[in-house]
């Protein structure tokens, strides 16, 4: 029976997956001949990739460099300093590989691409070109791209707690500046499902965050200063939930003709057609949080032009802007949009609606309840049950304002971790 036993207990040993390791990079006291321990770190996680140290697996599960000590499950801790660039050219991991700061530490990267395969994790990096030692030689247009150049079943690709962004002081810029300098900061897609932008600070972009993928999730994100859209929803099945979108610059008169939103929905590369059961809950989009930023421009809240727009769920949205277009959804089919806040706290500018527009004559079977708007039109739907919607009083709206911003603090933290900036502003509140 005993020697029954032990054998009972090595089978079980053979069976399960080896134990998860953690690695060390360490710019200043590592060497490219180090181990990855505390002892003997290695020196910048872009010498770890061009050494091949991370195994890159196939569908099977089959890694094209088996002697690399980084595998599936594993995770390198990243030190403060300078890190070179991230591209990761894809692998299909059974567990996820995480590549994180280390505790109390900022690692820097000019920029991260993760092209495709599955579970892959960036984390609490500050990534910017502005960051290198000497000038990049072609920053790309997004500082980070997942899952642009994989197949059809990439999905789990991850980026959180990461501070993104083009330069970090931009009020030397002019308005050319804001068009052609800015880079973009993060591309979820084109290719996959599931992927997460969760918890990072976007700072001075053009656009903040492109949704490209199915069924992706973008939460808790800063999206400050940007000169087009602040997100963009382009698939199905996509969440947009708990961000902050505040701070657009440029517009028709500086020669900018992008039609400036804080949400934006389309179909991607069509431009116009059926996206499905997208959640859009608890985003804070303000135009400006103060008057003196410069080159002021209007913006569209939620602007969601071209459907049909089937199975929507936008709710519990509070939206400060110098626009006509609050929250409006075109061509929406059993949508349904409850407990939002428009207001706008400009003298002179337009008041935001809600409202359900159409281009197609197409919009049918929609709920609007229970929010609150200068006014309401949602005459394209003969169908529509439209109940308990009010008109906005400021004391209502900045009571909604204060409530939403202070439960996107309690799930994500008053003080992004990276940035070390607030989520907002005390200006962008009643007596700013």
């Amino acid at each position: 029976m005993k020697s029954a036993g032990w054998t009972f207990v090595l089978m079980l040993s053979a069976a399960a997956p080896a134990q998860a390791a953690t690695f060390l990079c360490d710019p200043v006291r590592g060497s490219p001949q180090g181990n990855g321990s505390p002892e003997q770190p290695w020196r910048t996680f872009e010498e770890v990739l061009a050494a091949r140290l991370v195994q890159i697996c196939d569908k099977s599960g089959t890694p094209s460099n088996p002697k690399a000590p980084v595998r599936p499950g594993d995770t390198v801790l990243l030190r403060s300093g300078w890190h070179g660039a991230i591209r990761i050219p894809g692998g299909y991991n059974r567990a996820p590989i995480t590549i994180a700061a280390a505790p109390g530490a900022t690692p820097q990267v000019g920029w991260v691409a993760v092209d495709g395969g599955t579970k892959w994790t960036i984390r609490g990096l500050a990534v910017s070109p502005s960051l290198a030692p000497a000038p990049l030689v072609k920053p790309p247009h997004d500082l980070v791209a997942l899952g642009e150049r994989g197949e059809d079943d990439c999905a789990e690709l991850v980026v959180e707690d990461c501070f993104v962004y083009s330069v970090l002081d931009a009020s030397g810029w002019g308005a050319k500046d804001w068009m052609e300098k800015a880079s973009s900061g993060i591309w979820l897609g084109r290719n996959g499902r599931n992927h997460v932008a969760r918890n990072n600070y976007v700072l001075n972009t053009r656009f903040g965050i492109n949704l490209c993928a199915p069924e992706v999730l973008c939460e808790g994100n800063v999206v400050a200063n940007f000169s087009a859209d602040g997100i963009r929803v382009t698939r199905d099945g996509q969440v947009v939930q708990y961000n902050v979108v505040k701070n657009v610059f440029v517009g028709d008169a500086d020669g900018d003709d992008n039609h400036d939103d804080g949400i934006q929905c389309f179909l991607f590369n069509k431009g116009t057609g059926t996206v499905r059961d997208v959640t859009v809950r608890g985003n804070l989009v303000i135009a400006r949080e103060r008057d003196d930023l410069p080159f002021p421009n209007g913006m569209q809240g939620i602007g969601f032009f071209d459907g049909p727009l089937v199975g929507f769920l936008v709710e519990k949205n509070v939206v400060l802007v110098n626009h006509w277009h609050g929250i409006t959804l075109g061509d929406a089919q059993g949508c349904t949009i409850r407990e939002n806040a428009c207001f706008s706290r400009w003298t002179g500018a337009a008041r935001p609606w809600i409202c359900l527009g159409q281009k197609k004559r197409q919009a049918k079977g929609n709920t609007v309840r229970d929010n609150l708007a200068h006014s309401f039109d949602f005459k394209a739907d003969a169908e529509v049950v439209a109940e308990h919607n009010q008109k906005v009083t400021e004391a209502a709206f900045f009571q909604k304002m204060a409530e939403l911003a202070a439960e996107i603090d309690r799930r994500f933290g008053k003080v992004h971790p990276v940035a070390k900036r607030p989520r907002l502003e005390p200006a962008a509140g009643p007596g700013r």
